[in-house]
């Protein structure tokens, strides 16, 4: 596992096309804009947050650092995609991920970068306990279109 580099932008891109097209959202489905993606991501991997991917980019996570929505000073680290190639997806591709995720955002709580970080459980998600990982439930997301 390694932080993504300018260079891995346009396979980001399209593994993140591919998590779109995945997520279960109508709206999302082929209506991507590439610009907004491609300004998030170098965002990230200039120090807002921060993007994983695997040695073969099979695989990737993105983390994206903003403000508290009631509390400007409250610097939150957000889990906003994960996603893995579907061949891929019976291998320890995605755990790693999301275990160098917890590491690096545990030093980014400890370096006191960010005062709180947020994971995400999908549908498709592996089966972890966050709850050992001493993340705490906070709410569950519902959407309809």
């Amino acid at each position: 596992m390694r932080e993504a580099t300018k260079y891995d932008v346009p396979h980001l891109i399209e593994m993140m096309k591919a998590y779109a097209d995945e997520a279960g959202i109508e709206a999302l489905k082929h209506n991507q804009n590439e610009p907004q993606v491609r300004n998030l991501f170098d965002q990230m991997i200039h120090g807002r947050g921060f993007v994983l991917v695997d040695d073969n980019l099979h695989g990737f996570l993105a983390a994206y650092i903003t403000r508290n929505f009631w509390n400007r000073y409250v610097r939150e680290l957000h889990e906003v995609a994960w996603w893995v190639s579907p061949e891929y997806r019976n291998t320890s591709i995605g755990g790693r991920l999301w275990l160098r995720f917890n590491q690096l955002a545990q030093y980014m709580l400890d370096q006191k970068r960010v005062d709180i970080v947020c994971t995400s459980l999908m549908p498709s998600s592996p089966e972890i306990d966050y709850t050992k990982y001493k993340f705490q439930p906070l709410q569950a997301t519902f959407f309809r279109e």
